[in-house]
């Protein structure tokens, strides 16, 4: 305990102002720090949402193209029945083999 009122008596007491004002220093410094941080993080999130943005306007455009190609498939489908017979595409007849394997092995 007396080490420690030494302590305080040969460092605090001559030296209070200056340890006050270095503190206050410090604590100014890292919130200078804080705010270039803050500021750049701001950035950042300025451009990840105009990125997303341009994403989301890309994939929706996408999507009515995907809709739209899927619209002439189900056209071109229909169109393809002949007399009352459905004539299916290869992909749809691999399909419909395999299907029958399945069902009658």
């Amino acid at each position: 305990m007396e080490q420690i009122l030494y302590l305080v008596n040969s460092w605090y007491v001559p030296y209070a102002d200056e340890l006050i004002l270095g503190f206050l220093v410090c604590t100014l410094l890292l919130m200078i720090a804080a705010l270039f941080a803050v500021r750049r993080c701001r950035r950042q999130i300025r451009e990840l949402t105009e990125k997303t943005k341009e994403m989301t306007k890309l994939a929706l455009s996408q999507s009515s193209m995907n809709t739209q190609r899927e619209k002439n498939r189900i056209q071109k489908d229909t169109e393809e029945n002949i007399n009352g017979k459905t004539v299916l595409s290869p992909q749809n007849e691999e399909i419909f083999g395999s299907v029958i394997q399945e069902i009658f092995p």
